[in-house]
């Protein structure tokens, strides 16, 4: 649907060709794609976790993309 403004994806993600394929569409339909080292950082800044009461994040998930429309 080309609303996306922005593309995150995890370097480590474990499937090649979702990564090809990712980049590919962000290519086609001219979308911003930043790529991060690690897919438990990019779920940790998404909000896939638990906050301990420290503040820290707990039972962080992993994610492979993420999409800011």
């Amino acid at each position: 649907r080309r609303q996306a403004h922005l593309c995150v994806l995890a370097s480590n993600c474990d499937e090649p060709t979702y990564v090809k394929l990712v980049e590919a569409l962000c290519a086609e339909h001219q979308i911003n794609l930043i790529k991060v080292d690690d897919n438990k950082k990019l779920g940790e800044w998404v909000g896939l976790c638990k906050i301990d009461r420290e503040g820290k994040p707990r039972k962080v998930v992993g994610c492979s993309c993420v999409v800011v429309k």
